[in-house]
């Protein structure tokens, strides 16, 4: 190889070295949590541009949000010198919507189509759903939305989806999926999937297109392959054939998606989608100790959809991983706050600690002790900027403006701010609208108001004017003063000019939201960019909760779907207990109790330094106390480096299972290595060896939870009460129980 100023043997180990400097053809890295899978990429960009010369607008990376994007970019431009980066770095997402800006009219996807956001797409699925008659609290939109998304991303459109569908459930999606897409048609615009899914189309059904794109990419990156659904990796395919210069980074262990469409088989058979594909493992850990490895990994050793690696480290062993067993989840979030206010009177900052949990519903026990303590944290994954109402209001007008058929936005500000617009005139509109199956703003662009009360009439061609003139100004206009200008003729600013802390804060998001508009716009002037309009909506859809979140200063506290991609020196993950860690959703099945299984892992290989784990004997659920098992989990980490302590209020039966009887380890609140002192359990709950297993029941009997409600049996399998039963509850859809913990009544 030749000599380089990029340095590659002092700045990567041998196995990283191979990856960077691999020649022409297909190649799988499988990058172990914190083993340098950035630095790969990134060196490998750096050295095709620096070292073997190719030109880097014929590279392509791709990866899964913006946050990674953006720190895979700073690191090539650093490496390279070249500001800014001509190479494509974003997301699948960018990536396909660039494809569909650029020649979806190829596939008549409509020109300057919308691209909804989640609470528009369940708007939409409402709107569905009452078009059937079907009621949301036996089809909860949600569960829909993930359904039809399913489908998507297994490159199913309305009818194909239909033609397969089989039984109650799946028939019922497909008459929702087709109104929905219908709707979005109507309104041009598309949802997150359409975009994967309509590129590949647009590949396959252009050949032309695709022989272009292929011999303008010469060498295709994608990162966290674990990741990517059956329409990324046709996009790769489509995009690299079978013998391309791919390279392919992921980490099957760390495969956490399946629930949204992720195949752990693109990693697990790469070799039979790219034959004489060279397989290379990443095995030295540069972020934990080796006691975090040596648990993490034999967790996630029971796992047998895996390739297999063993992560080390030249770190040393670092301190025990511990483990508390508390009495229930404010004895939980109690130690946790005590442990987080010790290591800050030892020197450690707040920001140096991230609380991980399986569910939100977990964070409130947390907030509460912290806001108690005065401890400052911050909930990642909450309502993001983009989704804040005044926020959503304003990016509604401007997504008129570039695409006025959008009937949900149309909606949104038609009568926001206040200008006369009431609901009967809302609903004139509408029903014209239908009537000559029109957008509602062709509907109102056809100028007859006689039916239309006086008021409501006069105000609507008002409306019309406006749009009219903020449409010319568009063209016109830079976008932040085109936004200026909307705010000054709209009013809407000023119905936050209130002497009113939450109005206050209103304004203040209004203000930030200017500031991106600029900074955008410097951004992309300096890139060449010339409809910065349609590009910045492009940009508010595609951004993530992950992309926003920045250290605050305070305590991390986020679910472990939210943690992937992050690192902490301290960590605690929380409700270490069968239903919560694993999941209930998971019911027994292989696949799905696999994948919680390396949920566990990626949270406990987000630390650095120290471990802590922590469960709950009992735990609230709708109000009532509800004896929790020990998860299955806990019996597979090793005795010799778990650390346990147990609450001074906390009663062990010694018949439990779990790891006070296989670690043998006790002690009151102390932290002693004799056997437990087989205490019953506290009176006035029932643990789950006393629950019944149900006599009688069979396929098609209605039953009762206390909190899930009423359902219908769907499958048994086994019987007694290790028996598993799959009920189909009306309110909350198919959930998967073990009879002798389901606790039903049946009816």
């Amino acid at each position: 190889m030749p000599n380089s100023d990029l340095d590659l043997e002092n700045q990567l180990n041998e196995q990283q070295l191979a990856g960077v400097t691999h020649g022409e053809g297909p190649q799988l890295i499988l990058a172990g949590a914190g083993s340098g899978k950035t630095r790969v990429i990134t060196h490998r960009v750096a050295y095709l541009v620096k070292e073997v010369g190719i030109d880097p607008r014929s590279i392509v990376a791709v990866t899964f949000t913006n946050k990674a994007a953006s720190e895979m970019r700073e690191r090539v431009e650093k490496l390279l010198a070249i500001y800014p980066l001509p190479t494509f770095v974003g997301t699948f997402h960018r990536f396909a919507l660039g494809l569909l800006r650029k020649w979806g009219s190829r596939i008549s996807v409509a020109p300057g189509f919308s691209i909804f956001d989640r609470d528009d797409q369940i708007a939409l699925v409402k709107k569905a759903l009452k078009k059937e008659g079907m009621a949301e609290s036996s089809f909860p939109p949600r569960k829909m939305l993930a359904a039809i998304g399913s489908a998507k991303n297994r490159l199913l459109g309305p009818q194909a989806f239909e033609a397969e569908a089989d039984g109650f459930f799946a028939e019922r999606v497909a008459r929702i999926y087709r109104h929905y897409q219908g709707m979005l048609v109507d309104s041009g615009a598309m949802d997150f999937d359409d975009m994967l899914r309509l590129s590949v189309d647009l590949l396959v059904k252009e050949p032309e297109i695709r022989d272009r794109l292929r011999s303008h990419i010469h060498y295709l990156l994608v990162d966290e392959f674990q990741d990517t659904n059956l329409a990324q990796m046709r996009m790769v395919t489509q995009l690299a054939g079978g013998d391309g210069n791919l390279t392919a980074v992921g980490d099957e262990d760390q495969g956490i998606y399946r629930w949204r469409g992720a195949d752990l088989s693109n990693v697990l058979e790469f070799e039979k989608a790219f034959p004489g594909a060279v397989i290379r493992k990443l095995e030295r850990n540069y972020r934990s100790t080796q006691n975090i490895l040596t648990a993490a990994g034999d967790l996630v050793a029971h796992n047998q959809n895996r390739r297999g690696k063993r992560l080390w480290t030249d770190a040393g062993d670092g301190a025990e991983i511990e483990l508390y067993k508390a009495r229930d989840e404010q004895d939980e979030a109690s130690y946790i706050a005590n442990t987080l206010q010790g290591m800050s009177a030892d020197g450690r900052g707040w920001s140096e600690m991230g609380v991980l949990v399986r569910t939100n519903a977990q964070t409130r026990a947390f907030e509460e002790q912290f806001l108690k303590r005065q401890i400052p944290y911050e909930l990642v994954g909450g309502v993001h900027f983009y989704s804040r109402a005044e926020i959503k209001d304003l990016v509604a007008y401007l997504r008129v403006l570039r695409n006025p058929r959008d009937d949900l936005s149309f909606l949104r500000i038609l009568n926001n701010p206040p200008r006369g617009i009431g609901k009967a005139t809302q609903q004139i509109l509408q029903q014209r609208a239908a009537e000559n199956s029109q957008s509602l703003w062709d509907a109102l662009a056809g100028g007859d108001f006689s039916s239309f009360p006086a008021r409501g009439g006069k105000a609507l061609v008002g409306f019309r004017e406006l749009i009219k003139r903020l449409q010319a100004e568009a063209e016109e206009r830079p976008l932040p003063s085109l936004l200026d200008l909307l705010l000054e003729e709209t009013g809407y600013a000023k119905m936050y000019d209130k002497e009113d802390p939450e109005a206050y804060a209103k304004l203040e998001n209004i203000q930030e939201f200017l500031t991106a508009a600029q900074e955008f716009t410097e951004e992309r002037l300096q890139a060449g960019e010339t409809d910065l309009l349609t590009a910045f909506l492009d940009h508010a859809s595609l951004v993530a909760d992950i992309d926003l979140w920045r250290e605050s200063g305070g305590v991390s506290l986020m679910t472990l779907h939210s943690a992937k991609g992050l690192e902490f020196p301290i960590v605690m993950i929380s409700g270490l207990e069968e239903g919560v860690l694993p999941h209930f959703n998971a019911g027994g099945q292989t696949e799905d109790l696999e994948e919680e299984r390396r949920l566990l892992y990626v949270g406990m290989t987000r630390a650095r330094e120290q471990l802590f784990l922590s469960h709950c004997r009992r735990r609230r659920v709708a109000g009532y106390y509800q004896d929790q098992t020990e998860s299955q989990f806990l019996a597979e980490l090793p005795e010799a480096i778990v650390n346990v302590t147990r609450s001074p209020e906390l009663f062990y039966d010694e018949r439990s299972s779990g790891v006070s009887s296989f670690f043998g380890r006790s002690g009151g609140g102390g932290r002693g290595r004799g056997r437990g002192r087989g205490e019953s359990a506290p009176t006035g709950s029932r643990g789950p060896e006393a629950s019944e297993a149900y006599p009688g029941l069979k396929k098609g009997r209605r039953v009762r939870h206390a909190t899930l409600g009423e359902g219908v049996v769907l499958e048994l399998d086994g019987d007694g009460p290790d028996g598993k039963l799959t009920v189909y509850f009306d309110r909350v859809g198919k959930r998967k129980l073990v009879a002798k913990f389901a606790n039903l009544e049946t009816l």
